[in-house]
């Protein structure tokens, strides 16, 4: 039988082409001499392989992410508004652009694809369950279409870019940049934003489910009052880690350790102060107008459908039940419409939508989301925050809970015994 090594480069590459993520090209051009001769000798093997990976419909969000990380920084507002004209007026050109890209950031775009993948399923399938309410015949259908699969994904995207732009705007010309800037919510039908919402709305608590076992017993977090309860834009601790991008988040959901954990969120504290709450809704909550949007003309209605490259009008027609009698300062991320949000009410296609009967099921949703605190939550952390700034003024570090003191780390026996002294 003929050994793998000794097969002609044609079969080596026609083997590496058909690999279904470009994660698996590094290890395998690593295992054998031949196979890296084989994949030099065929140009383009990694494209072929990334753009089975990425649904081409991603792409130009895909490769502007990649693009916003090479500008020189700080970011200038011409080097960003040519970059969004470009994802948005040409966003083909963009796709052919992943031709003269590195392996390296092949490959990277190839690892984001698959935390945006991992993010979306996760997402679709609370969201759904959350729809279902138990019903099984609802449950069964959690499958998500190709549309709805691109449409979930390019929200992440979109999320994720905005995250990367905001980090990247200090500069002595801020009022330029963020009016810049606001030009990637010209280019999004506000249904569009809604979705940016939700995907804020699923990062804020999947993060806080995550962070929480550190938060609420470490020292040094309760000495500085961090809240691990509060949501939305009052919360600027969450709204600082969730500015470090889906990276970030991913990881810190999917870190097991306690202490790495520890580790990583502590490298939020005193990070640069971003919202992106305030970065969606800033354009709309701008807007004086009192005019609701039922009273809107089809021209105007039009020119919102227009700057969609959506070919499914479910979102449209979600939207449009759920604010049609709101003026624009309501359009994008309010407080009732939450509990719709962590539902993903303007990411599904209208096929589901009228199969399910969704908007009369919308009806029904309640306004808070599922993981909203109550107020004895809220009196039993400020209780820790201030039961953990005693022992942080007496030098103790480390952990604390109300019924566990042993994890208290004390510079002396002398620290401890004043404590335990106090607490009698």
């Amino acid at each position: 039988m003929t050994g793998i090594t000794n097969l002609p480069c044609e079969i080596v590459a026609s083997i590496l082409r058909n690999l279904d993520n470009v994660r698996f090209l590094t290890p395998a051009l690593l295992a054998c001499r031949h196979f890296y001769s084989s994949f030099k000798e065929s140009p383009g093997i990694e494209f072929e392989i990334l753009r089975r990976q990425i649904p081409s419909a991603l792409l130009p969000e895909s490769v502007a992410l990649m693009e916003v990380s090479r500008l020189p920084r700080p970011y200038t507002a011409s080097s960003v508004r040519l970059l969004l004209k470009d994802l948005y007026q040409e966003p083909d050109q963009m796709s052919n652009e992943i031709g003269s890209l590195p392996l390296s950031v092949i490959l990277k775009m190839g690892c984001n694809h698959d935390i945006v993948h991992s993010l979306v399923m996760d997402f679709a399938k609370d969201a759904w369950e959350l729809l279902s309410q138990g019903k099984q015949e609802m449950l069964s259908d959690f499958l998500l279409s190709s549309t709805e699969y691109v449409r979930f994904c390019r929200a992440f995207y979109r999320a994720d870019l905005l995250l990367c732009l905001l980090r990247g705007k200090k500069h002595k010309h801020r009022n330029e940049f963020e009016t810049t800037l606001n030009l990637d919510f010209v280019y999004h039908a506000p249904w569009e934003d809604e979705q940016l919402g939700c995907v804020h709305d699923f990062l804020e608590k999947r993060f806080s489910q995550a962070s929480r076992d550190v938060v609420a017993q470490d020292i040094d977090f309760g000495e500085y009052d961090t809240n691990y309860l509060s949501i939305g834009p009052e919360n600027r601790w969450k709204q600082d880690s969730l500015s470090r991008g889906l990276q970030f988040i991913h990881q810190v959901m999917n870190e097991v350790s306690y202490s790495s954990k520890k580790e990583l969120l502590r490298s939020t504290v005193d990070y640069e102060p971003i919202s992106l709450h305030d970065a969606i809704t800033a354009s709309y909550v701008a807007d004086d107008s009192d005019v609701p949007l039922e009273e809107y003309s089809n021209g105007e209605l039009q020119a919102l459908l227009l700057r969609s490259r959506d070919g499914n009008d479910g979102p449209f027609v979600a939207w449009w039940r759920v604010h049609r009698e709101d003026p624009r300062d309501s359009w994008v991320m309010t407080l009732e419409t939450a509990g719709l949000r962590e539902r993903a009410y303007v990411l599904w296609d209208n096929d589901r939508i009228e199969r399910f009967n969704l908007l009369e099921l919308y009806e029904s949703v309640p306004e808070d989301p599922s993981h909203a605190y109550d107020e004895d939550e809220f009196d039993r952390m400020q209780e820790s925050f201030e039961a953990r700034s005693q022992i942080w003024r007496k030098g103790g570090r480390g952990d604390w809970s109300p019924n566990d003191t042993s994890r208290i780390v004390w510079p002396s026996s002398h620290h401890q015994t004043m404590y335990e002294l106090d607490r009698k």
